[in-house]
């Protein structure tokens, strides 16, 4: 274990936040995570597990240890089973997936970040969401030691969230799947559905690698490089309301709306293109011109910052629609 002191969140997150960490530490495996953790506890430090940085907003110095999981494996159980190390690249791992002819997490393509970080988010985009495919998470406490399994209905998952958002003291060391090798192919999308029809595919014989590919294009042409222009991703969560919410409102504009069994949703990048926001700057933090869901820091800034930019868009959309936006991303 090699600890490094007073490190910028600059250097590990994928945004440009010049506020510092007082340790900084990656690990490799559990032996390595165990020093780390009995460190901590010997010196009462707070610990905080992050993957690569790009889902997370530091808003203030952190006095404790960051640590960078790098743990990595991945283990067939059986045809169908796969235990992959949370440490492990998520879009590395799509690949390998489809490379062994195992469907189902295709249009989750080229979401940054590790394995072990999506199910506490509970990753999703083109209709899909990572908690479909979960069988179980391996777990360790970090204030005991102690570890526990926790099944798919255990997790809690909903949109964007997961019981891990909660029990922040839980390191995830695996993540179990259950995939097919029959592929489900699901490009319902209209922006997958344009891609398609301008790569000139044949529809009846698209294949999981063919959505794989769709996806990607879509993403890379949608949302700026978080390493040419430092973002984690969405920024804010769509708008979900219930009936007798949606009946009530009004809206200065007409809007997409998608119902499901109960919910109808909104578009928050809508929103925020409507309401004004689609490329606006204010210093050195901005909306992508791009994607109106993607914040954006065009030089270092305190977190702090990020906040206040954050909380006058929140407080501004408010005003102009009676709708109150989310920050996705992890605060710490």
């Amino acid at each position: 274990m090699i600890l490094q002191e007073n490190i910028p969140f600059s250097k590990f997150c994928s945004l440009r936040i010049s506020d510092q960490a007082r340790y900084y530490c990656e690990v490799k495996d559990v032996e390595e995570l165990t020093e780390v953790l009995n460190f901590c506890h010997k010196e009462g430090l707070e610990s905080f597990v992050i993957g690569e940085g790009t889902n997370l907003v530091a808003t203030q110095p952190f006095r404790g240890v960051i640590v960078r999981n790098s743990i990595s494996g991945i283990h067939k159980l059986n045809e169908l089973t796969i235990e992959v190390a949370s440490g492990e690249n998520w879009n590395d791992f799509v690949r390998w997936t489809l490379k062994n002819e195992l469907f189902g997490l295709e249009n989750l393509a080229l979401i940054p970040g590790t394995v072990g970080a999506g199910p506490t988010q509970n990753i999703g985009a083109y209709g899909s969401e990572i908690s479909k495919y979960i069988k179980s998470i391996s777990t360790i406490d970090r204030r005991d030691g102690s570890n526990h399994v926790f099944t798919q209905e255990e997790c809690e998952f909903g949109y964007r969230t997961s019981i891990f958002k909660k029990k922040r003291d839980l390191f995830i060391l695996s993540v179990t799947f259950n995939l097919s090798k029959i592929p489900r192919l699901n490009y319902s999308y209209d922006s997958l559905k344009e891609q398609i029809d301008l790569l000139g595919f044949d529809e009846g014989l698209i294949t999981p690698w063919d959505i794989y590919k769709v996806v990607s294009d879509v993403r890379n042409r949608k949302l700026p490089d978080h390493q040419s222009f430092p973002n984690v991703g969405s920024f804010f969560k769509n708008v979900y309301l219930s009936k007798e919410e949606f009946l009530n409102l009004d809206l200065p504009f007409q809007a997409p709306v998608f119902k499901n069994e109960k919910l109808y949703k909104i578009p928050a990048a809508f929103i925020l293109q409507e309401t004004g926001w689609k490329g606006k700057r204010i210093g050195n933090i901005g909306m992508s011109n791009l994607h109106s869901l993607v914040l954006v820091t065009y030089e270092e800034v305190k977190g702090e910052e990020i906040l206040l930019f954050a909380k006058n868009i929140i407080d501004d959309v408010y005003n102009k629609t009676g709708l109150r936006l989310e920050i996705e991303p992890t605060i710490l």
